[in-house]
């Protein structure tokens, strides 16, 4: 598993890791030992629902997954660990003690430098206030009401500045995205688009406006999630210059 290679610059995971926490952040966070069990309950993203090492105590593993347990027991929620290279080789060890391997749906964290970026293209609306038409661009994830009135009351949490990118076709959004500028860094999100409208440049469009809108927020880099196994969206994202620069996995504690 790469996340413990000791090449990785954990300078930048950390950069990484703390600015996507605050651009997509849980509603409940219970702080143990280095580490955050994160509560989104309603939400399909593991992300908000997870236990993830921020700066891990040593020695303290077991006493920390023991505890995540109990409190998701408690919410009556499933408990996800999200390994990350912030987990360390104590992490690593602790895998490798209990038979732990990676799942199949890894994922990695790309990064992309902000300049030389294509021309801007036109078709893209673009808001620095969340609002409906956005959140009903949603549906082309699978969000349904419920969920995208719980990505609503998430994404009104965040203080930093956001960007929300919609593609409207007939008076119906048929794609979405989502960035958050801040400490020179730009989270892309929530990128989807409608399955009538795919393989018509939306995805593109949408990346390239929010790329755009990042550099005038004075971000020097972007970066995204994106599962290792989809390569049509590595294929995308790679044009504007991303390259891995971690993953992470998800395992049932």
């Amino acid at each position: 598993m790469k996340m413990f290679d000791p090449a990785l610059d954990r300078s930048l995971v950390r950069a990484l890791e703390n600015h996507s926490k605050h651009a997509w952040p849980a509603p409940e966070v219970v702080q143990v030992n280095g580490w955050e069990v994160r509560f989104a309950p309603g939400s399909r993203s593991r992300r908000v629902n997870c236990v993830t090492p921020i700066a891990p105590v040593g020695g303290k593993i077991e006493d920390t997954f023991g505890l995540a347990r109990k409190l998701c027991a408690e919410r009556d929620l499933p408990c996800t660990l999200r390994v990350t290279p912030l987990g360390g080789q104590e992490l690593a060890d602790w895998l490798a003690a209990h038979n732990k391997s990676a799942s199949v749906d890894a994922t990695a964290v790309q990064v992309a430098p902000l300049g030389g970026l294509p021309p801007a293209e036109s078709g893209v609306i673009l808001s620095d206030q969340l609002n409906d038409q956005w959140l009903a661009g949603l549906a082309a994830s699978g969000a349904d009401i419920a969920e995208r009135e719980l990505i609503g009351r998430l994404l009104a949490r965040v203080s930093d500045p956001q960007a929300f990118a919609c593609i409207i076709e007939k008076d119906e959004p048929v794609a979405v995205g989502r960035a958050v500028s801040g400490q020179g860094l730009a989270g892309i999100f929530h990128i989807a688009t409608a399955k009538h409208a795919r393989r018509q440049g939306h995805g593109r469009k949408i990346v390239n406006a929010l790329m755009h809108w990042a550099r005038e927020q004075n971000a020097m880099r972007a970066y995204l999630q994106v599962v290792a196994a989809n390569e049509p969206a590595i294929t995308l994202y790679r044009g504007f210059g991303f390259r891995e620069a971690y993953r992470y996995d998800y395992l049932t504690l």
